[in-house]
């Protein structure tokens, strides 16, 4: 669905009984425009969860200034963007985004390619239970440890084919301790991909008390999982698929899980 077709939408030339079955919606955008459009046709699709925006020439998402309509950002819980390459900033750090933010399940951000970071400051996702992060070859890193910490609620995580990577967490501006630590209460799966600059996920330590999967491929500049130790119960009884020359430092507790990674790695 394109521009005409959402003018179309708001105009009330659609039967409004197809419109309310809608659940996921899918924009293409083959014209040029810089900014996303407002967000009023959403008043007229009220069943629509998933929002699915790509092939467009966005270079922003959600603008600085708050639009009309924004309040119907807030029935969505899945927001994928795929294809847009000239994309700079998505724009969740605005302060109006914030209940939208908080809000969301998944998030998916697919071959956007000019985008160098997902959010350029501290942002709150407190509810996203997916995060996959796919052939963004722009960023660096994904977030600052105050946003990682925020992820309370995520199951899984996938991050691939990034080829500028170098962690999937930075250190606050003015951090110096490797000692600070990471809880991801929730995390079960976590796949890194083909991220061929990879260092590291995080300088400090980590702790993944629900971890079920760990695979870690193609990280050819990867030696550390964190700076720090890795803390984790529930991997040995799970899926580990891990390069051969990666090494994990995890803690004393749980010894048993080093000893097991090392056999499968010699």
């Amino acid at each position: 669905m394109g521009e005409n077709e959402l003018k179309m939408i708001v105009d009330g030339e659609f039967q409004r009984n197809l419109l309310v079955k809608l659940k996921a919606l899918t924009l293409f955008f083959p014209i040029e425009c810089d900014e996303f459009s407002d967000y009023g046709f959403l008043q007229q699709l009220p069943n629509v969860n998933k929002l699915v925006v790509c092939s467009g020439s966005f270079k922003f998402i959600f603008c600085l200034q708050r639009p009309l309509n924004s309040e119907h950002l807030l029935q969505l819980k899945e927001l994928r963007l795929e294809s847009l390459g000239e994309l700079v900033s998505i724009g969740l750090e605005n302060s109006w985004t914030e209940p939208f933010v908080k809000n969301l399940e998944t998030f998916e951000v697919i071959s956007c390619s000019s985008l160098k970071n997902l959010v350029s400051c501290k942002v709150s996702f407190s509810n996203l239970i997916c995060l996959k992060v796919e052939s963004c070859d722009g960023l660096s890193c994904l977030f600052t440890s105050s946003t990682a910490q925020s992820l309370a609620q995520l199951k899984r995580m996938e991050i691939k084919e990034c080829e500028s990577i170098e962690e999937i967490v930075s250190k606050e501006e003015g951090e110096e301790s490797d000692e600070d630590e990471i809880i991801f209460p929730k995390l079960s799966h976590l796949i890194l991909y083909k991220l061929l600059k990879l260092r590291k996920f995080f300088e400090g330590s980590l702790s993944f008390p629900l971890l079920e999967e760990l695979s870690v491929t193609n990280c050819n500049e990867m030696q550390t999982l964190c700076g720090g130790t890795v803390k984790t119960d529930q991997l040995s009884q799970g899926t580990i698929n891990y390069d051969k020359n990666i090494g994990l430092e995890i803690d004393p507790h749980f010894t048993m899980i080093k000893n097991f990674l090392e056999e499968v790695c010699v």
